[in-house]
């Protein structure tokens, strides 16, 4: 059975939309920024979106490699790419409590205490997260620390454009479709494509419709217009592929996921979910939004 939004506000008015906080995680690597570039790329400069960044310090180069930038070098050139785009940075970061950024958990805790609507992680950034996967990678660890949406801009392709939502019916993936929502109602330029993994051995015609528009009725709450709406029903046994398929195929920048699923296959496996973790590792060209709580169900 499908997850119900028989119970959400109307449609907000665009002028009473909340502010969106971004924390940008950015590398003293010159030769990458893939978050700030990407986020300068995907969104236009408005005054309802706040842009932080935050040096994630560098253990991969030498003192003295010429590629390793200082901090003050790193933040600036994340600056420079926002500039060049007409965006203005509202706070820069270098360290939490008296010491550096220097795992996922330090941007975490930043993140809950500033209330960062997304943390955007790039390669860098990436590089922590899957430290911490393979460290403590257990669901109550997960929870407590990772519990915010993030974005994974591993090489994103900056020539695309618009999202694709995937959902299965539960919460998470409403959650999934309402960070969309409110993070893209204002991007006039991109669309949004609502998309169904449908199990070939188990179909519910009627259930796949009843998912597709809650998550319709999620994007409305949030001011989407519905022309830039669509959806689609996609019958895959591989679900992991088939959302890596759709996504080049539809050359999608933003590919967005809840954090777990309804156990019918799409995100189930374990709290962070078995499909959400393979595109973490294997999608290139799209960022992957990986979207959790708090939402408005």
């Amino acid at each position: 059975m499908s997850f119900s939004t028989e119970n959400l506000l109307k449609p907000m008015n665009e002028s009473l939309q909340s502010v969106r906080k971004l924390l940008i995680c950015v590398s003293q690597d010159s030769g990458v920024l893939h978050g700030a570039r990407f986020v300068s790329r995907f969104f236009q400069p408005s005054d309802d979106l706040h842009i932080d960044l935050v040096l994630t310090p560098q253990s991969g180069l030498s003192g003295d490699d010429p590629d390793r930038l200082s901090s003050a070098e790193a933040l600036q050139r994340a600056v420079a790419i926002f500039a060049e785009a007409g965006f203005s940075i509202n706070a820069t970061r270098t360290d939490v409590g008296g010491r550096p950024f220097l795992d996922i958990r330090d941007i975490a805790e930043l993140a809950e205490h500033q209330r960062y609507d997304a943390v955007v992680l790039g390669r860098r950034g990436i590089d922590r997260f899957e430290a911490h996967l393979k460290t403590v990678f257990k669901e109550t660890e997960f929870d407590q620390y990772l519990d915010f949406p993030f974005w994974i801009c591993r090489m994103p392709d900056l020539t695309r454009k618009g999202v694709l939502l995937c959902v299965d019916g539960s919460k998470p993936g409403l959650c999934a479709a309402d960070h969309v929502g409110m993070m893209c109602a204002p991007e006039q330029r991109h669309a949004i494509c609502v998309v169904y993994l449908a199990d070939p051995h188990h179909r519910d015609h009627r259930d796949e419709l009843s998912i597709l528009d809650n998550a319709v009725r999620m994007l409305r709450v949030n001011a989407v217009a519905e022309s830039r709406i669509s959806t689609k029903v996609l019958v895959e046994s591989d679900h992991a592929q088939g959302i890596l398929q759709e996504a080049e195929r539809g050359r999608y920048a933003v590919v967005a996921v809840g954090r777990a699923g309804t156990g019918r296959g799409m995100m189930a496996d374990r709290q962070f979910g078995s499909i959400s973790l393979r595109l973490s590792r294997e999608l290139s060209g799209a960022s992957l939004w990986v979207c959790g709580y708090p939402c408005k169900l």
